[in-house]
């Protein structure tokens, strides 16, 4: 049965590898995953090009948008400055999350109306790097 992408939440992983809450997901483009193949044509292999797989799984840079309180954002823009890789979890559920190691690349923060107020937000890239894995 299909599951609902409503509530979606992003956590950081703290000191009792517990994924404590950094925000609220309003929009998330997840990661592509690939596994880029390598180039393996050789003078026997009949005028055909050749390839095998790399064996390296990699995922794309991708960007979420939050909703988020100053107290916890301000991790994110720690561990951007000091270039640190830090873990992170998008739950989309009590039962389902994806789980990556991640460097920050940018965090934008959206903009402010006075005459149309809305909660905080902000676009945080990441550049995921190590392993993901996907629970449900």
């Amino acid at each position: 049965m299909a599951q609902t992408n409503y509530g979606v939440i992003l956590g950081k992983q703290d000191s009792t590898l517990t994924y404590p809450t950094i925000g609220e997901v309003v929009s998330v483009d997840p990661p592509e995953f690939s596994q880029p193949e390598v180039e393996s044509t050789h003078h026997g292999s009949g005028g055909v090009r050749t390839f095998i797989s790399s064996k390296l799984i990699e995922l794309s840079p991708f960007k979420a948008t939050i909703n988020y309180v100053k107290a916890n954002i301000a991790t994110l823009y720690t561990d951007m400055r000091a270039g640190t890789i830090g873990r992170y979890q998008v739950a989309y559920d009590s039962l389902n999350a994806e789980q990556f190691g991640a460097l920050i690349t940018n965090i934008k923060t959206l903009p402010a109306d006075a005459q149309k107020p809305d909660v905080l937000k902000a676009e945080i890239t990441f550049r995921p790097t190590d392993s993901i894995s996907i629970s449900s």
